[in-house]
């Protein structure tokens, strides 16, 4: 009786060193991108949210529904509503950062480095971002989260007040006091997400363009010598 012969595989077929390719190689995102993405959706509602009814006036159920989702599946990935309150400041300190070192890098001048700072931050804050920041709420902030949002905002002011200071020397801009300069700027600033809808009659773009060429007019030297009174 014949026994069966196991055919072993031919050697030169076999790549015993070849690299293990996942499915789809990297077109799909990894675990962790789809959780940071579903987190930053959830972030983006919740500012949203926040800004339409304000910080108590909002449950962890109104941005679940917007979102479509079950309250349950938001905290899988958020712990609370101050931690959602505490994150949308964040989103925009980060982006008040990112675009002071844009102006710094890009301006030629005091006033051109703040321009384009305040411009950038605007247009994250209306368009980019969706409404990522509601300052009426910091007071609804832990303790623990103020602090630290303080301290950021803080330093993001001292270096707007540093371009000022910057232009007063380069003759870009009039001489002032930097500091109400910057609140008077950010005030004006920061309130545009109140009001400011999208798909309305003015983009992101167009908004952040023509109110921060309003709100620093007054700063420019050259505006100002031409307000100036003449002596006849």
């Amino acid at each position: 009786m014949r026994t069966a012969t196991k055919v072993r595989p031919s050697v030169k077929n076999v790549e015993p060193h070849a690299p293990v390719v996942p499915a789809w190689g990297d077109l799909m995102p990894s675990l962790q991108e789809r959780t940071d993405m579903k987190r930053r959706f959830i972030v983006r509602e919740a500012a949203r949210s926040f800004n339409k009814t304000g910080f108590h006036g909002t449950s962890m159920g109104d941005i679940a529904k917007r979102l479509g989702v079950t309250k349950a599946a938001l905290y899988r990935y958020v712990q609370s509503k101050h931690e959602l309150l505490f994150e949308s400041f964040n989103v925009a300190m980060d982006s008040a950062f990112a675009n002071l070192e844009n102006g710094e890098r890009l301006g030629n001048t005091g006033l051109e480095k703040l321009k384009i700072a305040m411009k950038g931050y605007l247009v994250d804050l209306i368009g980019n971002l969706g409404h990522p920041v509601v300052l009426l709420e910091e007071n609804a902030l832990l303790p623990e989260q103020a602090l630290v949002i303080v301290e950021r905002r803080d330093e993001a002011e001292r270096r707007y007040r540093e371009l000022i200071k910057e232009g007063i020397t380069d003759g870009s801009i009039a001489p002032c006091d930097p500091k109400l300069a910057v609140f008077t700027l950010l005030g004006a600033v920061n309130w545009v997400p109140k009001w400011y809808r999208e798909g309305g009659a003015w983009s992101a773009d167009e908004v952040a363009e023509s109110l921060v060429e309003l709100a620093t007019r007054g700063l420019a030297a050259r505006h100002s010598q031409e307000l100036a009174p003449t002596h006849l």
